[in-house]
């Protein structure tokens, strides 16, 4: 251990800062180190952030590349300061600490424990039963929107969901192509029609249960497109998630490229927000 190093603080960067640094980021090329406690993981946290409780953190060092930036993040710079003091001096090359936590932050956050949605796949699946699953998520999110079209007597809310169940088509056709472009023989045993009526979607959630509670999720457009900011804000932690735990580094390298998509679908959704809040 380097103890000069033990002994300097880490960078910090704010909520704002933090934001850059995660536009200007490919989505895997860094680690969002979350070193709360588990119940507090599970309430709220930004979207991929893996967690490793500050108590757990020496001896899990393992599971982190020294090699790659982390940014270490707390309920409100404490733990977290301690936490990236602590890399640095184990030789992490790049590390930074979200000044006020998660408290200071209003970005991207999700939900849910940190296996939640995990059993989708396995860490020693093929890229082809990746994009599989992958293919059966996005369906379950289009047929999401699609029942919330319906249940809405309102025109303009529907054309809304329409519009947002066309996000999911289009992201569908996306990971057939890639399906499509693998060898006969790495398809083999991975259909993607043969996923049943699509129970999951995108974020872990039933589609049946999903559209139970939320039958009066919308009342307005700027609501639709919070709760559908919310959505794929969920996707691109569960993806993100997954590829942590991916045994292949194609099937972790498709998983990233998912999680920068749902990024991408996001920068769409605030666009149309605030348009729509502007206009």
């Amino acid at each position: 251990m380097k103890l000069k190093q033990l002994f300097r603080r880490a960078p910090n960067l704010s909520p704002e800062q933090l934001k850059k640094f995660r536009d200007e980021h490919q989505e895997g090329g860094y680690t969002l180190l979350d070193v709360r406690q588990p119940g507090e993981y599970e309430k709220r946290h930004l979207a991929g952030a893996k967690l490793v409780p500050l108590a757990e953190l020496p001896g899990r060092l393992d599971e982190l590349n020294p090699q790659e930036p982390v940014v270490a993040y707390c309920a409100v710079g404490g733990r977290s300061r301690a936490a990236a003091q602590m890399l640095q001096g184990q030789g992490f090359k790049e590390v930074y600490n979200l000044e006020g936590g998660i408290k200071a932050w209003d970005g991207l956050t999700a939900q849910g424990t940190p296996d939640w949605g995990l059993e989708i796949m396995d860490p020693g699946e093929s890229p082809a039963l990746v994009l599989a699953a992958a293919y059966s998520l996005e369906r379950g999110l289009a047929a999401c929107y699609q029942g919330l079209a319906q249940a809405t007597d309102h025109q303009e809310l529907s054309e809304l969901y329409q519009r947002l169940a066309g996000f999911e088509d289009r992201h569908m056709d996306r990971l057939k192509r890639a399906w499509e472009g693998l060898a006969p023989e790495e398809r083999q045993g991975a259909e993607l029609e043969a996923q049943g009526n699509a129970p999951f979607m995108e974020g872990g959630w039933k589609v049946e249960e999903f559209l139970a509670q939320h039958t009066d999720a919308a009342q307005g457009q700027a609501e639709v497109l919070m709760l559908a900011m919310g959505l794929e804000t969920q996707a691109m932690d569960l993806y993100l998630r997954l590829a942590q735990r991916m045994d292949q580094s194609k099937s972790r390298a498709l998983l990233e490229e998912l999680g920068q998509e749902e990024k991408s679908h996001l920068q769409a959704l605030g666009e149309m927000l605030e348009r729509l809040q502007n206009g």
